[in-house]
Order: structure tokens, then sequence, then C-alpha cells
């Protein structure tokens, strides 16, 4: 299981050979850092727009890694589609929603964050009165009992589980926190399921939150994301 929400790497524009080798071997490892990354000219993706260099379907997502370090912008602008592939391609996968679940248990629900605080970003993330994204782990009160941190907030994450896509949200078991998984849609589909909330719900973000309303071709701008697992 991942304790970072992921950030997604494009190693197309480093020449092959050992030197590249060696580096999709540390992010398989997972003992890539910050720093080896952008040493060997790796491009982080999905920070402020959606610039990954494949199609949403994910099916030509050879050259984006996904990695889980503390300290820097998690990716959005990412697709169900580009997510699977890029946690594919560092030897990972989506979590399902049961291990999503499990992982996010204890986590501190704030309900609403305070700008600048130390507990999960569910609003003003970003500072006084901007809802913005914060780096990975840096919310150190933002934990779950097993250790994994932004389980509540900062960014949606897509798990691996396909539903009928919803048309209704509803009050979640146990707590305020959003919840779309009522009414399935015989228009479109199918829906694909994000779990925890992102940094402009406040209240309704938290570890019961599920939406199961957008399609796995669906990007939704700044705020969706993912986690992997081995």
């Amino acid at each position: 299981m991942d304790k970072y929400e992921a950030s997604v790497w494009d190693l197309s524009g480093i020449p092959a050979g050992k030197a590249k080798t060696a580096l999709i071997a540390s992010i398989k490892a997972g003992t890539a850092t910050e720093a080896s990354l952008l040493a060997a000219v790796a491009v982080q993706r999905g920070v402020a727009s959606d610039d990954y260099p494949c199609d949403n379907n994910g099916n030509d997502c050879t050259t984006i890694y996904a990695v889980s370090i503390a300290g820097v912008t998690p990716s959005s602008f990412i697709t169900w589609f580009q997510a699977q592939a890029a946690a594919a391609n560092s030897g990972k996968r989506l979590l399902t929603n049961a291990e999503w679940q499990i992982a996010a248990a204890g986590t501190f629900d704030p309900g609403v964050s305070a700008a600048g605080s130390l507990d999960c970003n569910t609003k003003n993330g970003g500072g006084a009165g901007v809802d913005a994204v914060v780096d990975t782990g840096s919310r150190s009160n933002c934990v779950s009992r097993f250790g994994v941190y932004d389980m509540v907030g900062n960014l949606d994450e897509w798990v691996a589980d396909w539903v009928p896509p919803s048309t209704t949200c509803v009050t979640a078991l146990f707590a305020s926190d959003f919840n779309c998984l009522a009414g399935a849609s015989t228009a479109f589909g199918p829906g694909a399921l994000v779990r925890g909330g992102d940094f402009i719900l406040g209240a309704s973000a938290g570890v019961f939150a599920v939406r199961g309303d957008g399609t796995p071709s669906s990007a939704d701008g700044s705020l969706l994301g993912f986690r992997a697992a081995r």
C-alpha cells in the first residue's frame, strides 16, 4: 500500500540505457526519490494541467510511472485508465474499494480544515481562503492507523472497482460524507469509484466519502488522483 498519493513521472525524454533501466528498477522497488527523478530529467505530469503524453483510454501509456514520495504535489487531471497504466508500469495496481476503506481507518476527519493546519486538507488547503491541493504527507495529522497519509481530502482517489454510474447523492452511512451511489443510470456508463473526497468538499470529505457518478474516462480536473498498491 502506498503511503502517499501518487505523483506521475514521464520518462519518455530519458535516453534508453543503463541509467534509465536503473531508474525504472528503483521506481519498481519503491526507492526512487524526487531528487533522483529530477536528476534523470524525468518530468512530473498532472501537476497544473492534463499534460499526460498518452490517451485517456490508457492504451498507449507506456512511459508514465506512479511514484509514492513525500513532499511533492500529487498528480491529478488523470483518468482511471491512465492511473491504472501508471501503476502497472511501476509494478503496482489500483487499490480495491475494500482495501482503500481499511487503509483509511483511523484517519482524523476535521470536517472543515483551517487554512495551514496539520489536519486533513478538506478546505482552504492552499492558505487563507484559497482551496488547493497540498504536498503529499505535509498534513501530519492526516494519517491512518496504518501509516497512510491524505486519505481524507486533498485529492479524490480512483479505486479499482467499476459500478453502474450513479445519478443521485445521499448521506453516507456513519457520517455526513459525500455519497453518490444511488440512482443507477441506464443512459451512460460504466461508473468508476473514487474515495475520500477532495480539497473543496469540507465536511463532505472523509473516510466514508464515495462517488460512482463519473466514468473511468473522466479526468475531473484538478480534483482527482489516485494511490497504488502491490
